[in-house]
């Protein structure tokens, strides 16, 4: 009995991956294939027989993304979106597995994994970190979404914190405000760690003594930054503007400022992070940064494509920062010369 050709087969005789000859036979849109690769694809599939029919043509090649969370954060949606919609564009179809982060729970994805013809894995994180990844997840080409490793040949991209909390103090600097607090998130958070030094090299950049007594934690809750308001405003000389760690926590500062009867941005200016859906509807509509994970998720699988496409090009832990974008609304505001 004759051997049925495979896109194995094909791959082997054309020097590329089955990945390739997967998305020249799915005619997959949007994949950066040469010409010359496609023809031999077609060429070598016509020469030994390969069957293109309309079955054939339906299916799309898989890629899995593990995620350790996929709970009610606005971050998550993002990430999950991006990732779909890349793939859609590329031709892939993606399988997502919540993990909750659980080691056997992690090992036991991968032993599923083994058994689907899952050309690649897209590894994520709901909050930004450093990971120790299992050591089998080099079976796969695979990008770090979200989270990165200092081991192991494992591209990644994250978002760029430091100079986001940077970003954020300049646009307060630059509305004329030099009494800036910084209520941050906590410690073990690398986005509050990288904020924060954001937050110091700008003051930094503009002669601006760094001052502790401004410097607060609010964790990521409401009460959190309304606490924290309300221990400044004991201050001799309390700020004229603050930088949140995130949106919830302005939120906190919005409340005590109201109950303080302070204006925002007319007494005290306030930005927040992550861009919520709320804060456009917030009394003043609340400025914000806007962490890119849509894009950070376009970018990973566009990434695995290219690992897919070019199976002997050399894997490395490079890491790709993509920045924040400042979401300008109508809290924060020039400060009032008579705080100058």
């Amino acid at each position: 009995m004759t051997k049925k050709a495979t896109m194995s087969d094909i791959a082997a005789a054309c020097g590329v991956s089955q990945a390739t000859v997967s998305l020249v036979l799915n005619n997959s849109p949007g994949t950066r294939i040469s010409a010359a690769t496609r023809e031999a694809v077609l060429s070598k599939a016509a020469e030994i027989g390969y069957n293109t029919g309309p079955r054939r043509l339906e299916r799309r090649p898989l890629i899995a993304m593990m995620i350790n969370d996929v709970s009610s954060s606005p971050h998550v949606a993002g990430l999950i979106e991006g990732v779909a919609e890349a793939a859609n564009e590329l031709g892939f179809l993606v399988s997502v597995m919540p993990t909750a982060g659980n080691e056997e729970t992690e090992h036991a994805a991968l032993d599923h994994l083994a058994t689907l013809p899952v050309i690649g894995v897209i590894y994520a994180r709901l909050i930004t970190q450093q990971v120790s990844v299992p050591a089998r997840l080099s079976e796969w080409p695979t990008v770090l979404l979200n989270c990165y490793t200092s081991d192991g040949p494992f591209p990644s991209v994250v978002p760029g914190d430091l100079v986001a909390g940077m970003k954020a103090t300049l646009s307060l600097i630059d509305a004329g405000h030099t009494r800036i607090a910084y209520i941050g998130g906590e410690d073990s958070i690398e986005a509050s760690r990288e904020r924060i030094k954001g937050y110091r090299r700008a003051l930094m950049m503009r002669d601006i003594p760094f001052d502790s007594a401004l410097v607060l934690k609010g964790g990521w809750t409401i009460t959190g930054g309304y606490n924290a308001f309300k221990r400044l405003q004991t201050l001799n000389e309390p700020p004229t503007a603050i930088c949140c760690f995130c949106d919830r926590t302005a939120m906190g500062v919005y409340a005590a400022a109201a109950e303080a009867r302070l204006s925002i941005p007319d007494d005290i200016s306030v930005i927040g992070f992550d861009n919520e859906s709320y804060t456009a509807d917030m009394l003043p509509p609340l400025t914000t940064m806007e962490l890119p994970h849509a894009d950070m998720a376009h970018y990973a699988v566009e990434k695995l494509a290219e690992l897919l496409l070019k199976p002997r090009l050399k894997r490395d832990n490079q890491k790709m920062k993509f920045e924040c974008e400042i979401i300008e609304r109508k809290s924060v505001a020039p400060i009032s010369p008579l705080k100058q």
